[in-house]
Formats: C-alpha cells, structure tokens, sequence
C-alpha cells in the first residue's frame, strides 16, 4: 500500500520513475528517499490528486493482481490531501428543542404546537387548590391553572380533578426552560383545537386552470363539518389505557405495540357506549363495543359496562374477565397443528405481504386486498394438502372479516373445486360455532365442525337422491366414499350433534362405505376410504 501512495504520488505530478537502485538509498538525505514525491504532493499540488481516475486504477489492479483497492485508494487520497484530519462531525451542543426531543421524544412543531392545535393526553399525578399536574405518556409533565379546568368558575382544582384521573387537554405554551407544558381543559379550547388546521383549498396560480376550487371548498367544509360532529363530544375516562382515539388511530397506535395490548376510546355510537380496541395479531385488530349503564349524566362513566349477553361492574373486570380470556383462547388454537397462518407459511417468506400489498394505510380497500390474498394462500394450502394425501383436507385460521373469530376453511375431495368455510365465534369461556354448537376447547370445536359439517353433507346427498329418483340409501356407481362432495371425517365425536343425531351408516356422502355393508371394517375405515386429512 505504501507502494500505491508513491504511485499515486508520481501520477499526479505526471513524472516517470527513476529505477534507481535501493543500494543506493542508504548514502541519500531524507529528502530523497523514495517517499520524496509523496511529500512533494502534499507539499505544493495535493488538487492534483483530484485528476487521478480511482477507479479505473483499482479495476487494473483487480485485473492484475486479483486484489480490491478502491476503498484503499480512496482513503490514501484523502491522507495525502488532509493529513491527520478527523473524519468525526464536528460537535454541536445540543440546544433546548433538542434535549426535549432526546428526552421524551416529543417534537415542536410535529407532535407539540403552541397555536392551539395540539391535543394530548395524559394522567393527573398531583393536585392542589389552584393547579393541577399531569404526565403525559411521553414522561412530559404539564401545569393546568384553576382557570383552564372548566369553562365555568371553579373554587378549587380538586372539584373537578383528582390523582390517577385520564385527561385530554390542549398545549397553550412549552416552557423549554423548565421541560414542561401548560395545558389548558376547557371545553371551548378543545373545540377550537377540534376545527382548527390548515387551509385546505390549493392556490389558484398553482393549480390547473379546469381545477374546480369552489366544490374542493365545498367538500373540504362538509369533511370538516363531519369531522366537528364526530368530535362534539370529547370524552375523558378515568382509566390508564384511554386514549382519545376513534377506530383507526387505535388501530395505527398498537400497530407497534405487543399482541394482546388494547385500549379504551370514545365510540361512535354515542355517549352511552365506549369501545375496546385490541390488538389479535400483526395488523388484525377487534373493536369490541360496550353499552355503559347506570350513567348518572352524559360525561359521567357507567357503573355496569355490558359485552353481548355478559355484564361487568367496571372497566378492569371486562379487561381480565373478557379480553384476556378470549386472547388465551386465540393462542390455544395457535398451538394445535391445524392452525395455519397465511402470512408466515414459509412457502411464501420470499413474498412477504408489505411487498405483495404495500404499506398498510389501515383503509377498508387494503384489509379487502388482504383477505383476498389470505384466502388465497389457504385455498392453495388445502389444494396442496388434498392432493398431496388423495383425501379431503381442512385447517383452522385467524378470520380478517370478524377479528377476534375463527376461520374453518376445508376442501372435501382433492377434486372439488374452491373451499368451503365456516366462521367460529371466541367467547371468554367457549367456542362458538353456529347456533348450536358450543365447545370448551378446541379438539371439541374440531369434532363439531366435522359432524356439523358430515351433517349438511348426508342431508344434501339425500336432497340430491331425491331429485333424481333413486333410494336415499342407494351409492353413486358403487362407489363406498358415496358423492364426491360429500367426504368423510374419519371419526365421530359427541360433540356439536345431541345423543341421537348419530350418522347413518346406509345414507351416501358420510364417508361410512355402503358397498360392503356386512364387513364391519368397511364400515369403519372412512380413513382409508375417502376420510379426511384428520
């Protein structure tokens, strides 16, 4: 390398080497030794380094000598140019705005303005006679007068506040000094906050001349009227898991959270319900509504928060005895080996979803794309596995139409073209499938789906029998597996069909093997025959 230096050295002065002997470099001074031209670059002409082709220079010596040495020659150029220079930045104390950002990770400008127009939420710590205190999620704390609690007068802060409760409130300054906001509740700011923004109508001179400004402005001021609607009613619930968010801001802000994560919002369905937004898988997210009751005005909190048919006393009681238990029994489906999940089926790792789709941009058009290329990939998992074993084949998997549900998605002969499905309700306790059917665990959900389903396959054999004349209990050509669409499941179970609803060994689709009805095992061996991937 340091052969290269002398070389670029001499190019760069555009001088020939003078082959001199190295005996010879014992009787000469310093300043002739074979370093000489290297100094005398650096001395008088380091510009002319700038005329030398790198790159052409390390493609000869990679031709050469089979060796890389750009990045070598780039960096002796750069010694030769700026000897002992530090490549670091040169040291910026950081200076207010910065330490904030650094600090708590809120940006003025972005996510904390002083016109008026930045809401935040947060958790009262401390309160005293004429001022409260609240932090924010970020670790911020901010200072609310007496004066901006309420619209009205207020004796002391403590009538309407208290520690642990959840506020939304509005940025009025950011004291850079002491790291800390002042904030202001009343409602008339925070309506103000709510209609404020930008002015959305485009600037005549630097649009097209056919641009319609007038009904822009008109639809601008309709979206902003419904926005204002949807708004009117800010409501703050005392609990650390509010947020003010509607469906869509939920759905973004646990995009980054674990699985399991949930918050509680305002709903759109009015003042008497709140809505429970929690987070099932990556980007599938269930809004569970809830009907307060028992509210003594309209901004108070209800005493009873009613899911369905179920009733909770408060807010913690719905999180441990509803969500929980429906998440838990998410992940026991997860662990039997029927479950597939589309989107991490390794047969698909080179085509990941953010590429096949795109960014999610949490609109009602990308989860439409997505739940097509979901039953997509299931239906070629169950063609693949049909085919694979000669027998009908089923899975289970998470539902995109119905978060928190599930998918039974099953194909009944290799042959059959499409897939069928049934969706499956998760319950704290239970299993739902259809009207009926109710299971504690998922091998049962498994079993009743398969007589609900080995059910609906004999009573349209028997439809189809019926049409065209022949015996109920007659076999299409002989054949022991009965209708092609009618499949066998390769076992029975009690669950999901009463004691008495037992299949018939006679009718065809069963999958119970009419041609020898005197053999007990053919009777049986619907796994053999025409039963299912079990």
């Amino acid at each position: 390398d340091y052969d290269l230096a002398r070389k670029m050295a001499l190019d760069a002065l555009d001088i020939e080497d003078d082959g001199e002997e190295d005996t010879a470099r014992r009787g000469r001074k310093k300043a002739d030794g074979p370093s000489r031209y290297v100094a005398e670059v650096m001395r008088k002409s380091p510009e002319k380094l700038d005329d030398l082709d790198l790159v052409k220079y390390a493609e000869e010596l990679k031709r050469l000598l089979d060796v890389h040495k750009l990045e070598t020659l780039k960096f002796i150029k750069q010694e030769l140019q700026h000897p002992n220079d530090d490549p670091r930045v040169e040291f910026q104390p950081p200076d207010d705005a910065l330490v904030l950002h650094m600090l708590t990770g809120e940006t003025i400008g972005d996510t904390l303005k002083e016109d008026g127009t930045s809401m935040v939420s947060g958790t009262i710590v401390r309160v005293q006679p004429r001022f409260a205190i609240a932090r924010l999620d970020s670790g911020l704390e901010g200072f609310i007068n007496v004066a901006n609690v309420t619209d009205y007068r207020i004796e002391e802060v403590s009538d309407e506040l208290s520690p642990g409760q959840a506020i939304v409130a509005v940025v009025k300054r950011i004291d850079l000094e002491k790291m800390s906001l002042d904030l202001s509740m009343r409602k008339s700011d925070i309506d103000e906050a709510c209609g404020q923004g930008q002015k959305l109508t485009p600037d005549a001179a630097k649009v097209d001349k056919y641009f319609d400004i007038e009904a822009e402005s008109l639809v601008r001021e309709r979206a902003k009227a419904q926005k204002l609607k949807s708004t009117a009613r800010m409501r703050t619930i005392p609990h650390p898991l509010f947020k003010p968010l509607n469906g869509r801001e939920a759905e973004q802000y646990l995009a980054s959270r674990p699985r399991g994560d949930c918050v509680i919002r305002p709903s759109s369905r009015g003042v008497d319900h709140i809505a429970i937004t929690w987070k099932v898988s990556d980007e599938l997210f269930q809004h569970i509504d809830v009907l307060e009751q028992g509210k003594t005005h309209d901004g108070a909190l209800g005493t009873t928060f009613v899911v369905g048919e179920m009733a909770y006393t408060d807010l913690d009681e719905l999180l441990a005895l509803h969500v929980d238990p429906i998440m838990r029994k998410l992940e026991e489906v997860k662990r039997n080996p029927k479950f597939y999940d589309p989107e991490n089926d390794p047969l698909y790792v080179s085509e990941p979803v953010a590429d096949v789709l795109g960014p999610n941009d949490y609109t009602q058009e990308y989860k439409d794309k997505r739940a097509a290329l979901w039953e997509k990939r299931v239906a070629h998992h169950l063609d693949t596995l049909a085919r694979s074993t000669g027998r009908g084949s089923y899975c289970i998997s998470l539902s995109l139409p119905k978060p928190g549900s599930l998918t039974l998605a099953f194909k009944p002969t290799p042959d059959y073209r499409g897939i069928k499905t049934w969706t499956a309700r998760v319950e704290p306790n239970e299993y739902k499938l259809g009207s009926r059917g109710r299971y504690p665990n998922i091998n049962g959900l498994i079993n009743g789906f398969k007589m609900m389903q080995m059910k609906s396959a004999q009573q349209g054999s028997a439809a189809k029998d019926a049409a065209g004349g022949r015996p109920q209990h007659q076999a299409h050509g002989g054949d022991s597996r009965g209708d092609a669409r009618g499949g066998g499941w390769g076992g029975t179970s009690s669950w999901g069909a009463s004691q008495n609803q037992q299949p018939s060994r006679g009718s065809s689709g069963g999958g119970w093997g009419n041609a020898h009805p005197a053999t007990p095992s053919a009777q049986w061996n619907s796994n053999a025959a025409s039963g299912w991937n079990v």
